[in-house]
C-alpha cells in the first residue's frame, strides 16, 4: 500500500514539473515556486490531530456496536464463543471511546492551533 502511495505521489509531482516546464518555454524556470508548490500539494494529504482523535471516537462506536451485537446474539442464542468475543469488543469500543474523550481534551489547545494555521492559509 505504502509503495503504490508513493508511486502516485511521484507520478503527480512529475506532472506538475512537466506542467511547469511547458508553461515556462524555454525562459527561466522559478525552481523556488516550484518546490513551494510540490510541498503545498503533500502538506493538503497530511492529517490533522483533530483527525486522528475523530478516528479514535469511529473506532470505537463501531466495534462497540458490533460487541454489543454479538453479545446480544450470544447471550439469546446460547452461544458461548460469541459471548466471548462480543464481550471482548465491546471493551475494546468502549477503550477507543475513552481514548477519545481523553485526547479530546487532552489535545484542546493543539486541535484550536491547526485549526487557525489551517484558517490562516485559505
Amino acid at each position: 500500500m505504502n509503495l503504490k502511495n508513493r508511486r502516485h505521489k511521484v507520478e503527480e509531482h512529475s506532472k506538475l514539473i512537466s506542467q511547469m516546464i511547458e508553461k515556462s518555454e524555454g525562459a527561466n524556470i522559478d525552481f523556488k515556486a516550484m518546490a513551494e508548490m510540490l510541498n503545498e500539494s503533500d502538506s493538503k494529504k497530511k492529517k490533522t490531530t483533530k483527525m486522528a482523535v475523530l478516528k479514535h471516537l469511529e473506532y470505537g462506536a463501531l466495534s462497540s456496536l458490533v460487541g454489543l451485537f454479538v453479545l446480544l446474539y450470544g447471550v439469546f442464542a446460547t452461544v458461548n464463543q460469541a459471548v466471548i468475543i462480543g464481550g471482548l469488543l465491546l471493551t475494546i469500543g468502549i477503550a477507543f471511546l475513552v481514548m477519545f474523550f481523553v485526547s479530546k481534551n487532552y489535545l484542546k489547545k493543539e486541535i484550536e492551533k491547526e485549526e487557525k494555521a489551517l484558517a490562516e492559509k485559505e
